[in-house]
């Protein structure tokens, strides 16, 4: 599944609606750092106002521990 997520994943058949909205407004959140109005409504019609905020506050965790990582030139350890 990981595999389809950079070029294909709109199109994927692997992907859920939902799953396309919420991958569509991480990129667009990683990149922009902010989500348009489209990508906004998209990703809010399939979550509620919880479930919403969960996943904007997750990208944005994801998003700090990757700068802080890169910041530090440190090597992230792969699983075994």
């Amino acid at each position: 599944m990981v595999e389809a997520i950079p070029d294909h994943f709109e199109h994927s058949t692997l992907f859920t609606d939902v799953e396309k909205a919420v991958v569509a407004a991480s990129i667009e959140l990683t990149k922009k750092a902010e989500l348009s109005n489209e990508a906004f409504d998209r990703v809010a019609r399939h979550l509620d106002e919880r479930q919403l905020v969960e996943v904007v506050v997750n990208i944005g965790v994801a998003n700090m521990n990757n700068r802080i990582t890169d910041a530090f030139w440190a090597d992230i350890e792969e699983a075994e």
